[in-house]
């Protein structure tokens, strides 16, 4: 399978290591945090180790910025078969991944991005308690307030086609206003993709 990489910005992402790599990896993570920050650090770094363990050979990034308390996982996954091209199956295809109860909101992506050999849609879902059946999430906060609760979670997944095979992008589920954030980083990023291929 091809491999995945990208350029991403050191200051807030990370590439999730394997568990039995993980202690030197929490431990540049935690340098110079206070105990509120390295708390939130080390929740969302397990979640981010246990997706990598359950993502194979995908690569997965930790998204942090503890300034604003913004905590998220990326998996990024290509795989051998044929990319989309109908919005209908790539609507099945993300709430397979994510069922909801909830009806998508699919956007195609910029056009622009095809100079980088990618293509795609972006496909979010809400998602509430029962929906929400998967620990990859954002730590909830006490002081945010009814209305994020009310509204429930946002889930993003990309379906991209790459140089015309199926990859998949998904960020962990997240508040809605943390939602925003993230998919406008997760949006810098993934047009860095490359793609190396294996004989």
């Amino acid at each position: 399978m091809p491999e995945l990489s990208v350029e991403a910005d050191p200051g807030i992402w990370s590439a999730v290591p394997a568990e039995a790599d993980a202690e030197p990896w929490l431990r540049a993570l935690l340098e110079g945090r206070d105990e509120e920050q390295s708390a939130r650090i080390l929740l969302a770094a397990d979640l981010a180790v246990a997706a990598k363990e359950a993502a194979g050979d995908a690569l997965v990034l930790l998204l942090s910025e503890p300034v604003s308390g913004l905590y998220a996982s990326l998996a990024l996954l290509v795989t051998d078969a044929p990319a989309l091209s109908d919005a209908g199956r790539v609507e099945e295809l993300a709430l397979a991944i994510t069922p909801s109860s909830w009806p998508p909101t699919t956007t195609r992506l910029p056009a622009a991005w095809s100079q980088a050999g990618l293509a795609g849609w972006r496909v979010t879902v809400l998602l509430d308690d029962s929906d929400r059946r998967d620990d990859d999430a954002e730590a909830p906060d006490p002081d945010a307030g009814s209305p994020a609760t009310a509204v429930g979670w946002v889930r993003t997944t990309y379906v991209l086609d790459l140089h015309g095979r199926l990859a998949l992008a998904q960020l962990s589920p997240l508040t809605p206003v943390a939602s925003t954030v993230a998919m406008a980083l997760t949006e810098q990023l993934l047009p860095t993709i490359e793609m190396t291929a294996h004989e």
